[in-house]
């Protein structure tokens, strides 16, 4: 079995200067250890999980993610009292094959409509965030909301990632103009008046 951290750190506690210059730089974190470690555990009792490989593992509200190595998912799927386990302590389980690749992920999560558009920006601390835009009219074919989809992706690709329907877009342009334009009338309004005086 394949462990984003070494086995023997596991065994041992401690990890190697390797794995702790991973943790330090945020390619791993303290879940993926203990899950890791978990899963290592369970490896004795279930020797088909000796060709399993585990890229990350993450977890986000009554969900726990999974980013495994290609036809790792099967042999994990095929653990049924495993897979129980899991659900039973995490929530809804999701295998995700890596590596990871954004619109791949966004693809697959709001699957079968098609984003308009990916935006990304890099924010001045150097962390990137990127925009997705969603037509309107997909809003009754994608399973999740887009609270749902920026907790789940963002997760995923450890990076921040925001979902947005145009509509929505448009509606608060439109309000913000409506805005403006009433602040601006009652600047005016003020301005006459003082005129008066």
């Amino acid at each position: 079995m394949r462990l984003p951290v070494c086995n023997f750190d596991l065994e041992s506690d401690m990890l190697c200067t390797s794995c702790q210059a991973k943790l330090d730089r945020g390619e791993i974190t303290a879940f993926d250890i203990d899950f890791s470690k978990w899963l290592l555990e369970k490896e004795k009792d279930h020797p088909n999980l000796q060709g399993f490989t585990l890229l990350r593992a993450t977890r986000t509200e009554n969900r726990l993610i999974l980013i495994v190595k290609k036809k790792s998912n099967d042999l994990l799927l095929a653990e049924e009292d495993i897979m129980d386990e899991l659900q039973e302590k995490y929530g809804e389980v999701m295998i995700i094959e890596g590596p990871v690749k954004l619109r791949t992920i966004i693809k697959k999560f709001i699957a079968p409509a098609s984003e308009v558009g990916v935006n990304s920006l890099y924010l001045p601390d150097g962390s990137k965030e990127s925009i997705v835009m969603l037509r309107g009219e997909d809003r009754e074919r994608i399973k999740y909301s887009t609270d749902e989809l920026r907790t789940i992706v963002s997760a995923i690709v450890r990076e921040s990632v925001l979902f947005e329907y145009q509509e929505d877009k448009l509606e608060t342009k439109k309000e913000k103009e409506v805005s403006d334009e009433f602040d601006q009338r009652m600047e005016e309004m003020s301005q006459r008046r003082s005129r008066r005086r």
